[in-house]
Formats: C-alpha cells, structure tokens, sequence
C-alpha cells in the first residue's frame, strides 16, 4: 500500500511541476490568457495597413505607373530573368539590404513577387518590409509565372 501512495504523491508532484512549468511558459511569452490585449481600432488600421495581395492587371498597372519591383527569388533565377528594373532582395538577404530599401521613396509603391503559387516568398518578404515600416506594400503571388506568360516586360543579369 505504501507503495501506491508513494506512485500517487510522485504522480501529484510531476503533475504540479508540469502545471507551473506550463504557466510559467505562457506568462513569458504572453500566449494564451496571458497575451496582450490589443485595442480594435488599432487592429483595423494595422489591418488596413497590411501587405495585400494583387492580380496581374494591377500588378502592370503598377508597373506602368512606376511601382518598385521586389522579386524574392535567389539570384540564379533572378539572373536568368526578372521583371524588367526589379530589385533583387532575397528574402534571406532581407536583413543585408534594409539599408538599400531604406532609400525607397515611402510614397512608391513596392510590389513583392517570386515565382508564383509554389512559392511563398513573396509573402514572407512583404511581411518583412511592413515589419520595417513601409507601409505601400503590395504582393503580387502569382508573380513570375504570371508575368512571362502574358510576355509582360523582363529583363536579365549577368
């Protein structure tokens, strides 16, 4: 019997010790009934705010009215074609060319692409800029894929 209630005090211990430990996490990282609250017309100008997706007419439209091409990609595809005057920012790259970006004019729109729907870098990278505080962003998903095949204007790299 001893025995038993030796397994059943050590169960109650290792139970409370998970119990601590799991709120201790959750206070720290201000999830769940920890978390922040935030104040709701502060979400809908962020939401407002946020990087939105574009259609390929809205996409050249931008680029007919001279919005700044991002594409995502890494440099051997950006070298073997991008949409004409893109920048290259590769999106693990990001944090080496903030001070490039830094010298966009802020009222210019900046349109992020890749190679389309298989790639998502697109959207990583859109985040990133947001994040640094561009507010113009726009994401072109369907990107590269899209622009060659309606034989929009490209260019390449040497």
């Amino acid at each position: 019997m001893t025995i038993l209630r030796q397994a059943v005090r050590e169960s109650l211990i290792l139970a409370l010790a998970a119990c601590v430990l799991g709120f201790s996490y959750t206070a720290m990282s201000e999830k769940a009934f920890f978390q922040q609250k935030k104040a709701p017309g502060r979400l809908r100008q962020l939401a407002t705010l946020a990087p939105s997706m574009i259609s390929l007419e809205q996409a050249k439209s931008l680029f007919d009215s001279g919005a700044i091409f991002l594409d995502a990609r890494h440099l051997y595809e950006f070298k073997q074609g991008h949409i004409r005057g893109a920048v290259k920012v590769p999106l693990n790259e990001f944090d080496a060319k903030k001070s490039d970006l830094a010298k966009f004019p802020t009222e210019k729109a900046l349109i992020t692409y890749c190679d389309g729907v298989e790639c998502n870098s697109s959207i990583a990278l859109a985040a990133k800029l947001h994040e640094a505080g561009f507010r113009n962003v726009k994401i072109f998903f369907r990107g590269w894929q899209d622009w060659t095949a309606s034989k929009l204007p490209t260019e390449t790299s040497r």
